[in-house]
């Protein structure tokens, strides 16, 4: 008990004495709130701070006239021009904007404004926010060093240094402001493409998937998806080189009356865009011939460079699917394999089913499959591309479809189904050292293309074959094994032993 007393007495003597020393300390000097004054020569001084998506207007006030940049549902456009707005544009004044700091107070109240680019010639802007407020500022000149720009918020006669890439763009041609990609949409929404050349050439691609194209013409058969979206690439990402004229009435003066394209992309969930190309220009940006655009309906014409019409004008086989089997191994859910050797190979001539459940395949006994080789099978059969194209409708006798090689059934949890044959040896291929190499016809049952395939699908198939065979092999030795210790243990009779064993001789 004399022993805590003590303890206690010294723990109090402890807490006096650091009370003391901590009463004894100065007093830390009050943080002084900042300001532009205590902020001159310093950075980090907040102009503005907003949220991007807030801005719906942007006025810039210049004595050539004053630009507006306004949001729409649409998108943004240049009030009273009903002109497109360009997007890096918007894109550039939100993020230079929305956290900008001063890098230096200049001076407080300058004597004479256009010392710093704010006389009678200065760039006034003003952002419109989404709940109705503004901030306005004047854009002025470079200053002296030419990496800062000077700025002045308003209201206020403050002037303070910016980084350049802040408020020098505010000076640009109107033309700058304009979108110059005046074609764009987005690939997934597009149902149909059709396209019609000035030397007859014609193409109607219509969508059959979410990755799957059909040619309609001037043929029928399954087209390429990334050559389609290359297509169409190309017209989304058609960019004004130059703007020519806007409000057009004659067309013929730029060769659009009869143009050498016309490219019409009918969508899902919007109005229909045609571009029309029409004559040369005569000019060459880069090392690329110009030709003069616009989009039917509308009055603007444009200079674009015409590379597009080779990719249009090309031979429509180009156009051609050639990972025929159309399915994602993402997607499947099951495989049924079939390796029919003629004979050959009879231990690996048989039939296996796998499944794919939680991103893990399993035997048809629900016992997990070790190793890759199932994901092989399901990459190899699924996103199977062709080397060659053979024929439109398939003589299934002639390339050995009545009795294939191998057949693999692959199933969606959609209840899709593409069933791969592989048929007869083709023509060898020839690797670039001059090796060569075997190939196969091939095709998927649900449509009547012809095909040549290396021999990577049949490889795989006779893998899981092999593997198959050893589990087999594995499972049957297990069974005998547990039959011979019940036997043993006398756990259970013994196959053809008397169940009774009193009636035993």
């Amino acid at each position: 008990m004399k022993a805590f007393r003590g303890t206690l007495f010294a723990l109090v003597a402890l807490l006096l004495v650091t009370g003391l020393w901590y009463a004894g300390q100065p007093e830390p000097a009050a943080v002084k709130p900042v300001t532009a004054k205590n902020q001159k020569k310093e950075t980090g001084l907040p102009l503005f701070v907003f949220e991007k998506a807030d801005m719906v207007k942007v006025e810039v006030k210049r004595t050539e006239g004053t630009i507006v940049l306004a949001e729409r549902a649409d998108g943004w456009w240049l009030e009273g021009e009903n002109l497109r707005a360009s997007k890096s544009m918007v894109n550039r004044v939100k993020h230079q904007l929305h956290d900008l700091v001063a890098r230096a107070t200049v001076i407080e109240n300058p004597g004479e404004d256009a010392l710093y680019g704010f006389g009678a010639d200065a760039i006034h802007v003003t952002l419109h926010f989404r709940d109705g407020s503004s901030r306005e500022f004047d854009a002025g000149d470079p200053n002296p060093s030419g990496v800062s720009f000077y700025i002045r918020p308003n209201p206020g006669d403050a002037v303070y240094t910016v980084k350049k890439s802040a408020v020098d763009y505010y000076a640009l041609s109107l033309a700058e402001f304009r979108e110059r990609r005046f074609a764009t949409f987005d690939s997934k929404d597009v149902d149909q493409l059709e396209a019609t050349l000035a030397n007859g050439h014609h193409l109607k691609l219509q969508r059959s998937g979410d990755h799957e194209w059909e040619l309609l013409a001037p043929r029928t058969f399954p087209a390429n998806d990334s050559e389609v979206r290359s297509l169409l690439g190309r017209v989304s990402a058609a960019k004004a080189i130059q703007f020519i004229a806007d409000d057009v009435k004659d067309l013929s003066a730029y060769g659009l009356d009869t143009p050498e394209a016309r490219i019409a992309v009918r969508f899902s969930s919007r109005d229909p865009l045609t571009l029309l190309v029409g004559r040369p220009t005569g000019e060459i940006d880069g090392s690329y011939p110009t030709s003069y655009a616009m989009l039917e309906g509308e009055g603007s014409v444009y200079a674009i460079r015409n590379g597009l019409l080779e990719d249009y004008a090309a031979p429509v086989e180009s156009l051609r699917l050639t990972r025929f089997a159309r399915m994602e191994i993402n997607d499947l859910t099951e495989v049924v394999a079939t390796l029919d050797d003629h004979g050959k190979d009879k231990d690996l001539s048989h039939t296996v089913v796998i499944r794919q459940e939680a991103n893990r395949w399993l035997w048809d006994d629900g016992v997990p499959v070790p190793g890759s080789t199932p994901s092989r099978v399901g990459i190899r059969a699924s996103s199977i591309e062709s080397e060659e194209f053979v024929a439109e409708e398939a003589d299934d006798a002639r390339y050995g479809f009545d009795r294939p090689l191998i057949t693999v059934e692959l199933k969606e949890s959609t209840g899709r189904v593409r069933t791969l044959l592989v048929g007869k040896a083709a023509a060898p291929g020839k690797r670039p050292e001059g090796e060569p190499y075997d190939r196969y016809y091939a095709r998927v049952r649900e449509s009547p293309e012809v095909y040549i395939v290396d021999s990577g699908v049949l490889e795989v198939v006779k893998d899981l074959m092999r593997e198959h065979n050893r589990k087999a092999t594995a499972d049957d030795e297990k069974a005998v094994r547990r039959e011979r210790i019940e036997q043993n243990t006398g756990a259970a009779p013994a196959a053809g032993a008397p169940t009774n064993p009193e009636k035993a001789p």
